[in-house]
């Protein structure tokens, strides 16, 4: 039975839709297509590319908020604990008032802070396999580069183990790709980066 000829991976799809989209054109009166008919399915094409190319706008949107959040909590969330550990000290600081402030340390077993995914990334099926357990969390983001690249690009959100990632490879050659992750709770990522795990795809 033959392969679908419809990528399911978006890179991929992209690159089928450019080309049909143009060849089309060329192709279509020769298999009875009206001009019509070839200007519709140019349309299709133009369409889902335009949805492809939102999906990319979003993750790198993503990337970016996810990057100042990370820097507003270093700076601003610093700042406001050194204040709060500032008037806690002030003699007119009781228990009473901290608590309703927010400002009372609760033992937990579960510490968003300091929570640390945990991640390990094998070959499976032409992709490679990422795996990992909640621990607590609903989910994890995972980010990925090209070991010498500096930036870890946003790839996806999950919620159950185990992700696929789908890579391209761009000149038929192996590749050595990194993986890190966080945890996200409530919608939000928490806690500390995982060890970046390391594997070469394509070999």
């Amino acid at each position: 039975m033959a392969g679908s000829y419809f990528p399911g991976v978006d890179p991929l799809l992209a690159a089928w839709l450019n080309n049909y989209k143009t060849k089309i054109g060329t192709y279509g009166s020769i298999v009875g297509l009206t001009n019509d008919e070839i200007m519709a399915e140019q349309t299709y094409c133009g369409e889902l590319l335009t949805a492809l190319t939102e999906v990319e706008l979003k993750k790198t949107a993503l990337k970016a908020a996810v990057s100042a959040k990370a820097a507003a909590i270093e700076t601003k969330g610093g700042a406001l604990r050194t204040e709060i550990g500032r008037f806690k000290k002030h003699p007119g600081y009781t228990e009473a008032i901290g608590k309703e402030l927010g400002v009372v340390g609760v033992a937990t077993a579960f510490d968003a802070a300091t929570f640390k995914a945990k991640i390990t990334a094998e070959l499976f099926g032409g992709a490679v396999r990422i795996k990992f357990v909640k621990n607590g969390v609903e989910g994890i983001n995972i980010y990925h580069r090209k070991k010498g690249s500096t930036d870890l690009l946003f790839l996806a959100r999950d919620t159950k183990s185990p992700y696929d990632d789908h890579i391209t490879l761009t000149n038929a050659q192996p590749e050595h790709w990194e993986y890190r992750a966080f945890g996200v709770l409530n919608d939000a990522e928490i806690g500390l980066p995982s060890d970046i795990v390391e594997i070469v795809f394509g070999a």
